[in-house]
């Protein structure tokens, strides 16, 4: 028996799960495009929004089709952990969005810029988690730690961009020539851990 092939509700068949998911896929692959469209390849890794942007589309396409093989045990093994990863990302970071960002930028950024943050920061949110309850679906509490260990690789990752390549800060409260960067990080993969263990309980609760 697989984890996404199963809906937590009499009123949605698993067709309607897929076809759920499928326009999910389509909805975030522009979200993940767009930016290194207008931009350059650098934004593949360079904020944390992207990658969990990047994490929830791979994590929808993997579901999709975990769905259609139940029997598949390691297909569906690899797509629950992603799938946990990019619940604790997403979350994550739309916690540290609209905890600090809004009351720092909204008054400085043109409107178009507010319109494509917020969509950026609510709607990948929304997909992940309208599919993990709109399913059977239980996540493992042990298993944020693999969420934590890819926001730990994002931040070196981030720390190794800006010390290379001699170039500026990725965002301005993160400023990696002090030790302040690295108390922020320890707090926000700390919080990201706890919000998980939110959305766990939440799951738990509801599901038994």
């Amino acid at each position: 028996m697989g984890y996404f092939e199963t809906p937590a509700f009499d009123w949605i068949s698993l067709k309607r799960l897929q076809q759920f998911r499928l326009f999910s896929i389509l909805v975030l692959l522009p979200m993940m495009i767009v930016p290194i469209y207008l931009n350059d390849l650098t934004y593949l890794y360079r904020y944390l929004t992207q990658w969990s942007i990047e994490i929830a589309t791979i994590s929808m396409i993997l579901i999709y089709f975990a769905a259609k093989n139940p029997d598949s045990l390691k297909l569906n093994k690899i797509s629950l952990i992603c799938f946990e990863i990019a619940i604790f990302l997403t979350i994550g970071t739309m916690v540290s969005f609209w905890s600090s960002f809004p009351n720092i930028y909204f008054c400085c950024i043109e409107t178009y810029w507010i319109v494509a943050l917020s969509i950026s920061h609510l709607i990948p949110q929304l997909i992940i988690l309208t599919n993990l309850f709109l399913t059977n679906t239980k996540i493992n509490l042990k298993d944020g730690i693999y969420g934590a260990i890819v926001g730990v690789a994002y931040l070196i990752t981030d720390y190794l961009r800006v010390k290379s390549q001699d170039t500026h800060d990725t965002y301005e409260f993160l400023d990696w020539n002090g030790s302040g960067a690295v108390e922020l990080s320890i707090f926000f993969i700390i919080g990201s851990f706890v919000f998980y263990v939110v959305i766990w309980k939440i799951n738990e609760s509801f599901k038994n």
